[in-house]
């Protein structure tokens, strides 16, 4: 494994760090398809992550400190 290589909760908050809506299916292709532990993992950290649904569809969002 490459040293530079980024962890999911890296490539997560650098997703989210723009503070706008990011689907579920964008977060799986990005992050992970499992990315709910790595949601769990960043709010264990104390990262606030906002989370919404529209039907079956989810989104997040990080919250500003």
């Amino acid at each position: 494994m490459s040293k530079n290589k980024k962890t999911k909760l890296e490539l997560l908050l650098n997703i989210l760090s723009d503070f706008e809506w990011h689907w579920n299916d964008e977060l799986a292709s990005k992050v992970s398809w499992r990315f709910g532990a790595t949601i769990k993992e960043a709010r264990d950290k104390g990262h606030q992550i906002e989370t919404d649904h529209d039907g079956r569809k989810w989104r997040y969002r990080l919250i500003p400190a």
